[in-house]
């Protein structure tokens, strides 16, 4: 049996280390879009996270995004699995295989725990987690999601592993 998936925090993507996962041997990053990158239904990757996308490949890392959102053309150019179906994944299980068997080296960075958290748990990966950017326009699904994560946190079951 693999090991449990590390869950870390940080209040935002800007907040993250990235030079440090790197020497953790950290190589594969898959980040969710909507509310980690960027709002919700947005199609703009900012310039700051550009800047650390391309920190992470002139590194050797490979970075993808892996959202469940629906299909946008980005400004960016990054692979992008879009309807992804988190936390089962089987869209990034398939088109991630052969990368998916390096678990030491794959990280995922996201802001919802039933979704980017179990994601990462499921493939036995770590993860972090990121504060959303803006709650009050989000899919009602996302809204619902955040509800019982709330409810789930204050019964004590928390992300720690």
């Amino acid at each position: 049996m693999g090991r449990f998936s590390r869950v870390r925090r940080a209040k935002s993507v800007f907040d993250i280390d990235f030079k440090k996962l790197l020497d953790e041997g950290k190589r594969i990053f898959l980040f969710d879009f909507d509310n980690t990158i960027n709002t919700w239904k947005s199609a703009h990757v900012p310039e700051e996270v550009v800047s650390i996308f391309e920190f992470l490949k002139s590194n050797g890392a490979e970075v993808y995004i892996i959202s469940n959102g629906s299909k946008r053309l980005l400004d960016y150019d990054v692979p992008v699995i879009w309807r992804s179906l988190k936390p089962i994944g089987l869209k990034v299980r398939l088109k991630l295989k052969e990368k998916l068997k390096r678990k030491h080296e794959v990280i995922v960075i996201g802001d919802q725990f039933f979704t980017d958290v179990l994601f990462a748990r499921l493939l036995g990966v770590d993860v972090i987690k990121v504060e959303p950017l803006d709650r009050s326009h989000e899919f009602f699904g996302t809204k619902v999601l955040r509800f019982f994560e709330k409810l789930f946190h204050r019964a004590g079951h928390g992300e720690k592993g």
